[in-house]
C-alpha cells in the first residue's frame, strides 16, 4: 500500500479526539506489515491530526478503547515494553527517567499547528497508574534488581515526571492535568504512602504559575 492509499484509510478511521489516540496502535501495525519507515509512519501521523485538528472538537466522550497511558510510561527512559502474549503491560529494564520524553515534542508539535489561539494544557496519566503498574507481581524481580527500595524507585520516578511537565512548562505548557482512571473504575487502587511521595515529589518546586490538577475518570479504557 502506498503513503497516499495508507493517509485515506487513517482519515477514514479517525473520528474525534478519542478515536485518534487509539488508532496509534493500528498505525504502528501497518507500519510492520507495509514495511512503512518510521519517519513515514510519524509523517502520516502528523498528517491525519493535522487533518483532523481542523474540524470542530467534539466534546463528548466516546468508548475510548485503548492503552492510552501505557503509550506514556513506555516513553520514560528504563521502561520498556513487555513480552506478554495477552494484554500490553510495562517492564522496568533501567534508572527511570523523563529525559527527552516525547510528550514534549507532542505537545510542540500541537501547539505549532494552532493559529489564532493559545495551546497551553497537557493531559497525562497520573504517575500512581505508572507505579500501580510497576508495583504488579510480574516485575517483582527487576525492581529488586534496579532500585534498592521501593521509595528509592518512587524517588525516580517522581523525578522524571517533574522533568517533563518542567519541559512542557518550558515548551509553553501552563496546565498540566494527571489523570487516573485506576481511581475511578473498577479497578480501586488504595493510596498509599508511596503514592503520597510520587504524587508530592512530583509537582515539588515546579513554577509557580504552572497550574497542575488531578483528575479521576470513570475508566473507560482497556487497562482498568
Amino acid at each position: 500500500m502506498e503513503m497516499g492509499a495508507l493517509m485515506t484509510v487513517v482519515k477514514r478511521r479517525i473520528h474525534n479526539w478519542h478515536v485518534a489516540g487509539s488508532r496509534r496502535g493500528y498505525l504502528q501495525r501497518k507500519l510492520t506489515t507495509l514495511n512503512v519507515s518510521a519517519t513515514g509512519l510519524k509523517n502520516v501521523e502528523d498528517a491525519a491530526f493535522i487533518h483532523h485538528i481542523q474540524k470542530p472538537v467534539n466534546s463528548g466522550e466516546s468508548r475510548n478503547q485503548n492503552w492510552w497511558h501505557l503509550n506514556f510510561f513506555w516513553g520514560l527512559q528504563g521502561i520498556g515494553r513487555a513480552s506478554t502474549p495477552q494484554t500490553p503491560a510495562l517492564a522496568l529494564t533501567g534508572k527511570i527517567s523523563g529525559f527527552n520524553h516525547p510528550a514534549v515534542a507532542h505537545f510542540e508539535f500541537m501547539r505549532d499547528q494552532i493559529s489564532g489561539g493559545v495551546v497551553d494544557k497537557q493531559i497525562l496519566p497520573a504517575p500512581t497508574l505508572c507505579l500501580a503498574e510497576l508495583k504488579r507481581p510480574a516485575n517483582a524481580t527487576a525492581l529488586s534488581q534496579v532500585y534498592q527500595s521501593d521509595s528509592e524507585m518512587v524517588h525516580d520516578l517522581a523525578a522524571a515526571y517533574h522533568q517533563i511537565m518542567s519541559d512542557l512548562y518550558q515548551a509553553g505548557a501552563r496546565q498540566i492535568q494527571l489523570n487516573s482512571c485506576a481511581l475511578g473504575g473498577r479497578q480501586v487502587m488504595t493510596i498509599t504512602e508511596l503514592s503520597t511521595q510520587v504524587s508530592q515529589e512530583a509537582v515539588h518546586n515546579l513554577p509557580a504559575d504552572l497550574c497542575v490538577q488531578w483528575h479521576v475518570m470513570h475508566g473507560n479504557c482497556c487497562s482498568v
